[in-house]
C-alpha cells in the first residue's frame, strides 16, 4: 500500500478494532456530518427563539398552535416527562390538547392553555366521573285511560362538559327504581349528584329505558335541579352513547395518537385505548394486558408498539375492540422511555444493548455492529437518552455520570456520529420542519440554525505489512484553513495546518500503524497520503 487515500468519510463503529474498520470509518467520528460522503462540521443550535417560564430545568416542550408557522408562539412545558397529543375531533377550532403527566390526564385548549404565561395555563380532567346518585322519581299528571297497560320506566342521566365546541359526556348513574307510567301521567326526576370536585360539567342529559334500552329525553343545564317528563314514547331521541364510557386512569402515561381518532395510553402492564373520536371515554373493555410491565409506548401506521422492560409487544388493529396482540421477533427491554421515537414508518429506542429498530419489515438492533453491550452502556449511560427524529436521523442525548453530550444515527446509511451539543428536552415540529430543543437555563433553540462547529474526525489504524515511511499529504477542501495531525505507532509525529490544496511535506517517521486525524470546521471531500508527490496524482 504505496498510498493512503481516504475519499469518503464514514462514522464510528467502537466494536471493530481500529486496524479492522473500513477504510472510510472512523475511531473518533465528533461535531461532523459524514452521511454524504464528504466530511462536514455540524451546525450548532441558533440564538434563543424563546424562554420559558417555568423554574426548573425543562424535560418536556410541545408548540402549541399548530396551525400558525412560528417558533415562539406557544410552548407548552415541564419539569417532568410529559405525553402529549393533539385532538383528532372533527371541526376542532380550538386546538384541543390532550396530555398525561402521570397525575390525572389532562384536556386543553387555546382560551383555556393561554390564559397566563406558564403554558398551559389551565386545563380539565380528561374525561368525566360517572354521577354515583341514583336519581329519585315522582308520579304526576293524571292518566288519560286508568285501565290501559302501564309502561315501566327506569331512568339515568349523565354529566357533560360542552366547551369550546366539543361534548364530554360521562357514563351513567346507577339505575332508578322503576316506575309505572300511564298515557298522560307525568314523572318528576331530581336528586341530580353534585358535579365531582375538580371537573367542569355544564349539562345533564337524561335518559329512560324501552324495551332495555336507555333513549335520550331531555338535557338540561347543571344549575337545574329537577326536571319533569312529559315525552312520549315515539318522540324520544337517540340511544344513550355512553354505556361503557369510562375516564381514563389517574395514574395513565404515555399518551399517544393512532390512526382512525385513537388514542392509547398505559398503567403499569396494562394497556389502554379511548373510544374512537372520543378522547375522553376509555371503555375497560378496550383494554389489553402484556406480559412485562410497560416503559412506553409508539406508533408504526395501525400498529401501536408496546416497549416494556422485557420483550416488545404490537397491538394490531383499525379499532381498540379488535386488536391483536403480537409479540416482537426481538427480545430488547426498553431502558429508556424518553428515548421512544416514532417516524418514518418505524419505532427506534435505546435498550441495555443497543439502538432499537422496530418495522413492519422487520425489528433489529442497529447498533450491534457498532457498539459491545458494555460500550454502549459506559459510553451512553441508557437509561439517561432522549431523542428526537429529524431529516430521518435519530437525534440523542445523554449523560453518562462524566460526559453530558449525544450521538446521531443516519437511517439512510447506518452509521453513528457523537456530538457535544446536551439539552433537556426537544421537540420535533412538522410544521416548521424544525427541531426545537431546551436546555437547563430555559431557552429554547434550533437545532443546527447556528454557526459551524470545530469537529474532529480520526481515521482507522492503517496498519502496514511492515514498517514503512510516508513523506507528502494533500488535503481537499472547500475552504481553509484545516488542521492534519499524523500519528505513528499511536505517537503524534505532526501537526499541519494545511492552508491550501498542494501537497505538503511530512518529516521522516517509520512504523507499521498509521492515523491521521482532521480538525476544522469547513468540508473536507478527501485526505491522501503517499511516499511520493507522483503518487498522490494519481488519486
Amino acid at each position: 500500500m504505496a498510498v493512503i487515500p481516504i475519499k469518503s468519510f464514514g462514522g464510528i463503529a467502537p466494536k471493530v478494532p481500529p486496524r479492522f474498520l473500513p477504510d472510510t470509518s472512523a475511531q473518533v467520528a465528533s461535531n461532523c456530518v459524514v452521511f454524504n460522503g464528504s466530511l462536514q462540521p455540524l451546525t450548532g443550535v441558533g440564538s434563543a427563539v424563546a424562554t420559558l417560564t417555568k423554574s426548573g430545568t425543562p424535560l418536556t416542550i410541545y408548540r402549541f398552535g399548530q396551525d400558525i408557522i412560528s417558533t415562539s408562539q406557544y410552548w407548552f412545558h415541564w419539569t417532568t416527562d410529559v405525553d402529549v397529543c393533539r385532538s383528532q375531533i372533527a371541526g376542532d377550532t380550538s386546538e384541543w390538547t390532550f396530555y398525561t403527566d402521570g397525575t390525572l390526564p389532562k384536556a386543553t385548549y387555546s382560551t383555556l392553555a393561554l390564559s397566563g404565561t406558564d403554558y398551559p395555563t389551565v386545563s380539565r380532567p380528561l374525561g368525566i366521573p360517572a354521577p354515583t346518585t341514583a336519581l329519585t322519581l315522582t308520579l304526576g299528571g293524571t292518566p288519560t285511560d286508568a285501565t290501559a297497560i302501564p309502561e315501566t320506566r327506569v331512568y339515568t342521566y349523565t354529566l357533560v362538559n360542552k366547551e369550546s365546541g366539543y361534548d364530554f359526556e360521562s357514563a351513567p348513574a346507577p339505575a332508578s327504581l322503576s316506575i309505572d307510567v300511564k298515557v298522560g301521567e307525568t314523572v318528576a326526576v331530581s336528586n341530580f349528584d353534585t358535579i365531582p370536585s375538580g371537573y367542569t360539567a355544564t349539562h345533564r342529559r337524561i335518559y329512560r329505558s324501552v324495551s332495555g334500552t336507555y333513549l335520550f329525553v331531555a338535557e338540561i343545564t347543571a344549575a337545574t335541579t329537577s326536571y319533569t317528563d312529559s315525552v312520549l314514547a315515539e318522540d324520544l331521541g337517540e340511544e344513550l352513547p355512553s354505556l361503557t364510557w369510562l375516564p381514563p386512569p389517574a395514574t395513565m402515561r404515555g399518551l399517544i395518537n393512532l390512526p382512525n381518532g385513537i388514542m392509547a395510553g398505559f398503567v403499569g402492564r396494562d394497556i389502554y385505548f379511548c373510544d374512537p373520536y372520543h378522547p375522553h371515554a376509555w371503555p375497560i373493555a378496550y383494554n389489553q394486558t402484556v406480559d412485562y410491565p410497560v416503559v412506553g409506548l409508539g406508533r408504526m401506521d395501525t400498529t401501536l408498539a408496546v416497549l416494556t422492560t422485557g420483550t416488545p409487544y404490537f397491538l394490531q388493529g383499525s379499532h381498540p375492540d379488535s386488536m391483536v396482540v403480537v409479540k416482537s421477533d426481538l427480545d430488547q427491554a426498553c431502558a429508556s422511555k424518553r428515548s421512544i421515537v416514532s417516524a418514518n414508518g418505524v419505532v427506534m429506542y435505546a435498550s441495555p444493548d443497543g439502538l432499537v429498530m422496530l418495522s413492519p419489515g422487520g425489528s433489529k438492533l442497529v447498533s450491534e455492529a457498532a457498539f459491545t453491550y458494555a460500550q454502549w452502556q459506559a459510553l451512553f449511560n441508557p437509561s439517561s437518552i432522549h431523542a428526537y427524529m429529524h431529516d430521518r436521523k435519530y437525534v440523542a442525548f445523554y449523560d453518562n455520570g462524566v460526559t453530558a453530550g449525544g450521538f446521531i444515527y443516519d437511517l439512510l446509511t447506518g452509521q453513528f456520529t457523537l456530538h457535544g451539543v446536551y439539552a433537556t428536552a426537544g421537540y420535533t415540529d412538522l410544521v416548521n420542519d424544525k427541531l426545537f430543543l431546551a436546555f437547563s437555563d430555559r431557552s429554547v433553540k434550533v437545532w443546527q440554525a447556528g454557526s459551524a462547529l470545530s469537529y474532529i474526525w480520526t481515521s482507522k489504524k492503517f496498519t502496514m505489512p511492515y514498517e514503512m515511511s510516508y513523506s507528502c499529504s494533500q488535503v481537499e477542501a472547500e475552504a481553509y484553513p484545516v488542521t492534519a495531525k499524523y500519528y505513528v505507532d499511536g505517537t503524534l509525529v505532526h501537526t499541519q495546518t494545511v492552508a491550501n490544496r498542494r501537497p505538503f511535506r511530512l518529516p521522516v517517521a517509520v512504523g507499521r500503524d498509521w492515523e491521521f486525524r482532521i480538525e476544522g470546521n469547513t468540508e473536507v471531500f478527501s485526505v491522501a497520503t503517499a511516499q511520493s508527490v507522483q503518487e498522490l496524482v494519481g488519486v
